[in-house]
């Protein structure tokens, strides 16, 4: 049942009305309920793994949280993937504007929230987690036919030292 409705979200996230339906709507909400369970509980908890990525905003350096989802790399589970199809809208995700600015991230999931080190994938090894991407949602294809742009894929490596004791937001504003 659960993994029905997860196919049928995708497929209709994959049409135009319902990406930016989910971008609109769907994100604010999936930003609340992470920020308040630390990355546990998810709209998209119906089996698709999603994170919320922290970047410091470009113009304003404040905190910039976006509830993204993701794949593991097989080999080094601590290395995401993250893709920037911003639902198949043709402007860039600012999170990936932020990102380019500044690739000290945070991420939050499964309770915890660690620091990260983003950067955008070439090929070959774009290539390979594309298909990784359209293999959880054939639906990216959609979304990259509908654009000019190419869709970013975002290779996401745990930092291995972390500022201890800290808020996230402020460990965020403080590298």
């Amino acid at each position: 049942m659960k993994a029905r409705l997860l196919q049928g979200m995708l497929k209709f996230s994959s049409t135009a009305l319902g990406g930016r339906l989910f971008v609109a709507l769907l994100s604010p909400i999936d930003r609340w309920l992470l920020l308040k369970t630390t990355g546990r509980v998810s709209m998209a908890g119906l089996g698709a793994p999603t994170l919320l990525l922290t970047t410091l905003g470009r113009k304003s350096a404040r905190p910039r949280a976006t509830p993204l989802l993701y794949l593991s790399d097989t080999h080094q589970p601590s290395v995401l993937f993250v893709i920037g199809s911003s639902g198949g809208r043709r402007a860039m995700p600012a999170w990936i504007l932020n990102l380019l600015a500044n690739p000290k991230v945070l991420v939050t999931r499964d309770g915890l929230t660690q620091n990260y080190e983003a950067s955008l994938l070439g090929d070959p090894e774009y290539s390979v987690i594309w298909q990784q991407f359209l293999t959880f949602n054939p639906g990216f294809k959609r979304y990259q036919q509908r654009l000019s742009r190419s869709i970013p894929i975002v290779k996401l490596t745990l930092c291995a030292t972390q500022a201890q004791g800290l808020d996230a937001v402020e460990r965020l504003s403080s590298s």
